[in-house]
């Protein structure tokens, strides 16, 4: 793979991918603690109040800092990051009043009339931490992925600590959501002080610019809204339909495996350039082999998972979020089978090839399907039904992109993807369980169960890949783990 300043693509998508890890642990930790010192109805409300947060703000953001990318190869990257930087404060203002005057209107469609305290101390965060959204893209069009690891570690090891001392000295949820505002304060003046002493702000000729990033940017926002509306619209129905316990059931069951989601945003960050620099040359033919590439590392990770969690689904639940989540298995083993849609980076293949709108109107068509899907399932089956409505437009909406994409190469579904491979790593991924129903009857402890049936499968599945080619040895030590 190229090098950009001495450093390959794929040792900075192993980098990115270390400090999406720590990022992803941090919040992994906040739920194991508050699932525990919080009872359901609680976390039920916290849940719903990242909800209402998630299902915007980020995403605008995402477009933003999408456009930095764009733009930082053709504009001063001072300017870049000085329009994004105001940009995402003022998006970050005008959200957060919004978020305060329609407090009590939100928590009355959610049924949870304590939501308005909470969600009006949220819109204190969105304003604080809007410069942040910006946080990952210019650290990685500067080349410094290693403070992007340092930030995120001291960020998430401080979003840690001070939710356990709020959960466990004081039980207050207001106090949780003050402290989650603190750290975004840390985390934007982290960003801030970066740039003033690299010297990287610029006050003047900003309009051209900011004009540019907002052109850019509104399709893959909206596309980004309304697609990220229709994965959380599940979560929305079943926050309607039932009480604050039960949608923390579900919201623990239909949480994304930790690491899908620092393998696949790692890769597609450092993919992301690569395919817009290929598709603009029409290097068609570069374009589908480094697809292909990325596609096989990342299932060498991701579906050895899947069959591991989908055999272990209980002792998963219990071990993270304990006894009281066991009911939320069912929930995450349905949603475990979105897990293969996650190996293609679509949305990136799209806007790298300049599909924005195309792109943007297949996630607003995913919503009402998913919405209406999900909707007629809840009715017919219950809560389970949400989660299965999800899975089945996620499934039609990528087949449509898959589909797109071909025609856009000019390729074939059989050059299109590594097929032989996948099936490769799928069928050793299913064996490599069998030693497992061997032990399972002798340790009765789920948290020592847990971990020796985890370490056993990560051995038997390791070698088996090695020995058989799926992985090198030199590809570890360099971080080639997700393109080539």
């Amino acid at each position: 793979m190229e090098n950009v300043e001495g450093v390959s693509l794929t040792q900075n998508a192993g980098l990115v991918g270390i400090s999406k890890f720590v990022n992803t642990l941090g919040l992994l930790a906040a739920s194991v603690i508050l699932t525990r010192f919080l009872s359901r109805a609680e976390y039920g409300n916290y849940e719903q109040v990242w909800l209402v947060y998630n299902s915007f703000l980020p995403l605008i953001g995402y477009g933003l800092a999408s456009s930095v990318y764009f733009h930082s190869a053709r504009e001063d990257k001072r300017l870049v990051y000085s329009s994004a930087g105001i940009l995402t404060a003022f998006v970050g203002i005008v959200s957060g009043i919004f978020l305060a005057i329609l407090a009590p209107v939100i928590a009355e469609l959610l049924n949870a009339q304590a939501l308005t305290t909470y969600i009006r101390i949220f819109a204190v965060y969105a304003v604080v931490s809007s410069p942040s959204l910006i946080f990952e893209s210019v650290f990685i069009t500067e080349h410094r992925v290693g403070l992007l690891l340092v930030g995120n570690i001291l960020m998430s090891a401080l979003l840690a600590m001070v939710i356990f001392v709020s959960a466990v000295f004081y039980h207050s949820l207001t106090l949780i959501f003050m402290a989650i505002g603190f750290v975004g304060i840390v985390k934007s003046l982290y960003l801030f002080i970066y740039l003033f002493r690299q010297r990287k702000i610029a006050y003047s000729g900003l309009s051209p610019v900011m004009k540019a990033q907002l052109f850019y940017a509104v399709p893959i926002i909206v596309s980004s809204i309304t697609g990220t509306l229709s994965r959380q619209v599940d979560r929305y129905l079943v926050t309607l339909f039932y009480s604050p316990d039960q949608f923390a059931i579900y919201t623990i069951g239909a949480k994304e495996i930790p690491m899908i989601a620092v393998i696949t945003g790692s890769a597609s960050e450092v993919l992301f350039p690569v395919f817009s620099e290929l598709g603009s040359n029409e290097m068609v033919k570069k374009f589908v082999e480094i697809w292909k590439n990325s596609i096989s590392k990342t299932a060498v990770f991701l579906l050895p998972m899947m069959a591991f969690l989908f055999f272990a689904t209980k002792d998963f639940m219990e071990f993270f979020f304990g006894e009281k989540y066991i009911p939320s298995a069912g929930i995450f083993r349905i949603l475990l089978m979105l897990v293969p849609l996650r190996l293609a980076f679509y949305s990136s293949a799209m806007l790298s090839l300049g599909k924005q709108k195309l792109f943007m109107y297949s996630s607003i068509a995913e919503l009402f399907l998913s919405g209406g899907i999900s909707y007629v399932l809840i009715q017919a089956f219950g809560i389970e039904g949400a989660a299965v409505g999800k899975v089945l437009a996620t499934y039609i909406q990528v087949t449509f992109l898959a589909g797109v994409l071909i025609v856009a190469l000019k390729t074939s579904i059989i050059e299109f993807f590594p097929w032989w491979k996948l099936v490769k790593v799928s069928l050793i991924s299913v064996l490599c369980l069998a030693p497992l129903f061997f032990i399972r009857g002798y340790i009765e402890s789920v948290y020592v169960r847990f971990l020796v049936e985890g370490m056993l499968y990560a051995v038997c599945f390791g070698g088996t890949a090695i020995l058989t080619g799926l992985v090198r040895v030199i590809d570890l030590r360099k971080l080639r783990f997700v393109v080539s």
